[in-house]
């Protein structure tokens, strides 16, 4: 806090560095916007706007950017390497679907089934049929962070 009470201008570059760094470790293209935020407060500081001033400079460019400039961000990116905005579920985009995997917990006492995938637990549900350790399932989609898989598929 004291470099920031020091230097707001350097404090707020050194946060738009730190999101830009965070975005590259997190999904969603999300962070970025919050950078060009905390840049545009640094100049705002640089231009001696007051604290109040300088946090709404951040919220403004922040919201603003996230909300006008994203979708046209993910278009282009999406373009440039060959990817329709219909693949933008990971699951889908990285051709998973069909992907064979092992039921590693049934699902018991309000508690869904999990599944490795990737080196990775993931809650699971099925099409119709109970869930045994040690099932191999087909991935079948995807609702929210619950993977739907299927025991039903040709050998």
């Amino acid at each position: 806090m004291d470099l920031f009470l020091l230097n707001p201008p350097l404090a707020w570059f050194l946060l738009g560095i730190a999101f830009l760094v965070l975005e590259a470790s997190a999904p969603g293209l999300f962070l970025l916007f919050f950078g060009f935020g905390a840049w545009g407060a640094a100049l705002a500081a640089l231009t001696g706007v007051d604290l109040a001033g300088q946090v709404l400079t951040f919220i403004v460019l922040s919201l603003g950017s996230l909300l006008s400039l994203r979708n046209k961000l993910k278009q282009l990116i999406a373009a440039r390497t060959g990817r329709s905005q219909e693949t933008e579920d990971p699951v889908v985009a990285a051709g998973y679907l069909g992907r064979e995997v092992t039921v590693i917990s049934e699902f018991n006492s309000g508690r869904p089934a999990l599944v490795e995938f990737n080196g990775s637990n993931w809650q699971a549900r099925s099409e119709g049929e109970p869930l045994r350790q040690g099932d191999r399932v087909r991935i079948v989609g995807r609702e929210g962070l619950t993977l739907v898989v299927t025991k039903n598929f040709p050998a």
